[in-house]
């Protein structure tokens, strides 16, 4: 069942991984364009500072997102709140190693979080919205192989075929719900910094430069309402990606190389 907004229709967004980073970021955006904020993040608080630097009224809420229980909780608040017209699935982790010498855990938890965290997101915020966006913040690293991000890679291309597919299964039912995926390469945050110092994330240093959070923010608000399914981000790299995996034999050769640039920025750092 989805329960009735309360009385005034409030417009409200939810965003995961919001304690932080890119997810503190599209929440602060989001209460500029005038939405009630609920604010999530596994450190919940985390999720309380953010939600009290917005400057439009916010909701903090702990949300584990391998949890779907907890997602549906979140979805139930969100909706008791007013309309929910925004779902941001932000959330995720970040894993470097080579693919073989990964633990048990670390390949569990990058799926349950990046890829299960995005499913199980979704499906809560269908259950609860009419109509609106719900955005996955997904990665370039999705659309190609990643020499040292296998583990990340894998589970960013599962987010965003399920992304895709469920737009379109959306349209299909005439409901008025978009699902959008943004893939950014490598920003510079938290998440990068505390892999920096491992040989296994020379690839991430491989581009002119890390993004910033607010070109990642501008690029996400701007898909929010639009017709626009997917957005790469820088564009040149998702097709050098694309390349790389229609052509695995000359990535054999090329990537490789392409990653040894990237260990000399690294160490010059």
């Amino acid at each position: 069942m989805q329960p009735e907004p309360r009385q005034g229709h409030l417009s409200v967004a939810v965003v995961t991984g919001a304690g932080r980073g890119i997810g503190a970021g599209l929440a602060a955006a989001l209460s500029a364009r005038g939405h009630h904020v609920v604010v999530t993040d596994v450190d919940g608080d985390a999720a309380q500072a953010t939600a009290e630097t917005l400057d439009g009224p916010a909701t903090a809420m702990p949300l584990d997102v391998r949890d779907p229980s907890a997602h549906r909780a979140v979805a139930l608040a969100a909706a008791a709140l007013g309309d929910v017209r925004v779902w941001v699935n932000n959330a995720g982790v970040l894993s470097t190693a080579p693919a073989w010498e990964a633990r048990d855990d670390e390949v569990t938890t990058t799926f349950e979080v990046n890829t299960l965290g995005v499913v199980h997101g979704s499906r809560a915020a269908v259950d609860v919205m009419r109509r609106g966006d719900v955005l996955n913040v997904v990665s370039l690293s999705g659309l190609g192989p990643t020499p040292g991000f296998a583990l990340y890679g894998a589970s960013k291309a599962a987010a965003l075929s399920y992304s895709q597919a469920l737009d379109i299964e959306l349209a299909s039912a005439r409901r008025p719900i978009r699902v959008r995926a943004l893939c950014p390469d490598v920003v510079d945050t938290s998440l990068v910094s505390a892999v920096a110092h491992r040989p296994s994330a020379a690839l991430l240093f491989t581009g002119t430069r890390l993004l910033s959070i607010d070109e990642v923010v501008d690029a996400a608000m701007g898909m929010i309402g639009s017709r626009r399914a997917m957005r790469t981000l820088p564009s040149w790299r998702a097709a050098l990606q694309r390349t790389s995996a229609a052509l695995p034999g000359l990535a054999r050769v090329a990537v490789p190389i392409v990653a040894r640039t990237g260990e000399r920025r690294r160490l010059s750092r």
